[in-house]
């Protein structure tokens, strides 16, 4: 599991979250205007897109959606450290390969 830490990771997922957060209240603000929850919609596409794959092409999302917006909103901070956790460790591969090739 140590292998799984990841500080930039916790950055990343920490700033989707914030962003997520910061759109659902958007939407609730806007609600009942159109494409009030465009944004948050745009912001969740990769769960969204994920969802259409499994369900056959077809998934409904919209801000109106709660459990669905909760969903998408840890779906997407999941991947968020994923990629996190991906940089981070593409970097530390470099500085420890160009310490090791420094006379």
């Amino acid at each position: 599991m140590r292998g799984l830490r990841s500080w930039t990771g916790l950055v990343f997922a920490a700033l989707y979250a914030l962003v997520f957060v910061a759109l659902y209240v958007d939407y609730l603000r806007r609600a009942g205007t159109w494409f009030a929850d465009l944004p948050l919609v745009l912001a969740a596409l990769p769960f969204t897109l994920l969802m259409r794959a499994l369900n056959g092409g077809s998934y409904d999302f919209a801000g109106d959606m709660t459990l669905r917006v909760i969903v998408a909103a840890l779906f997407c901070c999941a991947l968020a450290y994923l990629a996190g956790l991906v940089l981070e460790a593409v970097i530390r591969a470099i500085v420890r390969l160009a310490r090791t090739r420094t006379p």
